[in-house]
């Protein structure tokens, strides 16, 4: 009796499951290793003073316990928790492959700027209120609500545009009010010359300049004038004072009047002399005085960046060739915006690059300077460059 009592016991126990304390396969109760992962088992709920060590189990052997573990994998709750896994995966390598922004090195010691696709993600944008200037180009930006985006983007970097006190509107003073802090940063029509990063070092700070679009400069007079297009060494002609008169270029008897907001913006043309403008010349504050004077005065001429004089009826847009050709290139479409397909291709005769400069010294300025172009430089800018009349550098 005492033995049938005992095998009984053996019997009982024996029959339990032999759980893996290391992935919780359910073996067979005389497993010594677990069937699936070969992690010891509890010796003293199997035979082991009976049976040798088994080697891993076979092909076989394993197919036994397949059935289970498919089982579990077939499970809703299972596929519903790989499905939420695998899309999390595909989240995370999506944000690391497209979420992160390419970035600007310029190689001089400058910092990088990061391309970002919107003015949201751009990172490290001071509170406060900076002031802009220079350039008057910017006003078409404006128009077409780059600050209204940048303040919807960022609400406690606030903007405002400051005039140069002496009215002085040329490249130079622009520059100028950023070296002397009257400006956060500025914008420019020209590459910056020697004596301005000159002047840069002796206040102990560098000048770093961002090409931000590319633009086409556009020759417009009053209505009244015959000509339909003009050269550009015609064009040079008459802004270095050697043609005088319409009837030079084979229109009517009517003397010409230059019209420029700054001597030095002649630099667009390739003249340097300033001592050459003709003594008609007039100058206004800004490109609305300048399409008024040109619109009330018969025999003027001026000129802008495409993006200021688009759709405008009052004026006469003259056509531009090469120097000594008549082939002349129209800088707009007949719905009045400028063909930026020319520009970009170089197809029309005169294109210039403008730049944001902004000031290197460690201060506000510098970081309010850099928050501003990577807003300007993102894809969503870009497309505020584009409507705005310019041909936009990054983005697609």
């Amino acid at each position: 009796m005492p033995a049938n009592n005992s095998s009984e016991s053996t019997s009982v126990v024996n029959s339990q499951p032999h759980i893996c304390p290391k992935c919780g396969f359910e073996n067979h109760s005389s497993a010594i290793y677990c069937e699936i992962c070969f992690y010891p088992l509890d010796p003293s709920r199997s035979f082991a003073h009976q049976q040798p060590i088994p080697q891993p189990q076979s092909t076989q052997k394993l197919s036994t316990s397949a059935p289970s573990l498919r089982q579990e994998l077939r499970k809703p709750s299972v596929i519903s928790g790989l499905a939420v896994l695998s899309l999390a995966i595909a989240l995370w390598v999506n944000y690391f492959i497209t979420g992160q922004p390419q970035y600007l090195t310029s190689g001089d010691g400058e910092q990088d700027l990061a391309l970002y696709d919107s003015m949201n993600q751009v990172r490290d944008v001071p509170k406060g209120l900076f002031s802009y200037g220079g350039a008057l180009y910017f006003a078409s930006l404006v128009a077409h609500g780059m600050n209204d985006a940048i303040q919807s983007a960022h609400p406690n970097f606030a903007l405002r545009y400051t005039k140069p006190n002496n009215q002085d509107l040329g490249y130079s003073n622009g520059i100028k009010m950023l070296l002397d802090g009257e400006l956060s940063f500025a914008f420019n029509g020209r590459s910056l010359i020697d004596r301005e990063h000159s002047q840069a070092k002796l206040r102990n700070m560098t000048l770093q300049q961002i090409p931000i679009a590319i633009d086409g400069v556009v020759f417009f007079g009053n209505r009244q004038t015959q000509i339909v297009g003009l050269s550009l060494n015609q064009v040079e002609a008459i802004f270095s004072g050697k043609i005088t008169n319409w009837q030079q270029l084979g229109g009517t008897n009517l003397p010409i009047t230059p019209v420029m907001l700054a001597p030095e913006n002649i630099e667009i043309l390739g003249l340097t002399n300033l001592d050459d403008i003709p003594q008609s010349t007039q100058y206004t504050d800004n490109y609305t005085l300048a399409l008024r004077k040109v619109i009330a005065t018969p025999g003027a001429i001026a000129f802008a960046s495409a993006s200021l004089v688009q759709q405008q009826q009052l004026i006469k847009i003259f056509g531009l060739a090469s120097s000594n050709s008549s082939n002349y290139v129209f800088p707009f479409r007949s719905t009045g915006e400028p063909n930026l397909e020319l520009f970009q291709n170089g197809k029309y005769p005169l294109t210039r690059r403008l730049f944001l400069v902004i000031r290197q010294d460690g201060t506000p300025d510098r970081l309010a300077g850099k928050a501003y172009a990577e807003m300007l430089l993102s894809s969503q800018g870009q497309e505020i460059v584009r409507q705005a009349g310019f041909v936009p550098l990054y983005g697609d």
